[in-house]
């Protein structure tokens, strides 16, 4: 039952992923820091009739990625994608609008774009859950400029949100002492 309704929250959440918020730099400069950043993009999903935006429950995705070792200044990361097999060498790309994960697989592109803000804790001052949307596509542009490559596919990519974790926790391997 909890699954279902945290699944209604972010499906609610995501009937207005069209009308969400530009997520502000320092926004993405979080999901940077992030040691691992957790994405769900569907294929399929209903759509809400009051926004016509898309339902997205959680568990229900059709494909997961993982982004870890995150270095944004390097543009490098790591990304684990249930479609293929392996951790994977991807391009990281920070610009003012969004956050780009990218993927050459020879000569196809695979990118994550995260754009806005879906859920921000006012309290931590942070956001906690970001919309995004996975495309597959074959323009070469997108290693200079994703944020146009974005503007052409979004509308044809597959919707999906993404969270970050473990900012600022020290992992149970390393003694605190």
């Amino acid at each position: 039952m909890v699954r279902l309704l945290h699944g209604m929250v972010i499906g609610a959440a995501l009937g207005a992923f069209v009308t969400a918020t530009a997520a502000d730099r320092s926004e993405f400069t979080n999901l940077a820091k992030s040691r691992y950043v957790h994405c769900a993009f569907y294929t399929s999903y209903e759509t809400d009739p009051a926004t016509g935006g898309p339902i997205l429950v959680e568990g229900k995705a059709d494909a997961l990625m993982l982004f870890h070792g995150i270095d944004a200044r390097r543009a490098s990361a790591r990304a684990i994608y249930t479609r293929m097999a392996g951790s994977r060498n991807v391009t990281v790309v920070q610009t003012g609008k969004a956050i780009h994960f990218i993927d050459n697989v020879a000569g196809m592109y695979v990118m994550t774009t995260v754009d806005s803000c879906l859920d921000f804790d006012a309290k931590r001052g942070i956001c906690v859950t970001y919309g995004a949307v996975n495309s597959r596509h074959f323009d070469a542009s997108v290693l200079y400029d994703p944020d146009k490559v974005y503007e052409k596919i979004k509308n044809d990519a597959d919707p999906g949100f993404c969270d970050h974790s473990f900012i600022g926790i020290q992992e149970a391997s390393h003694d605190a002492r």
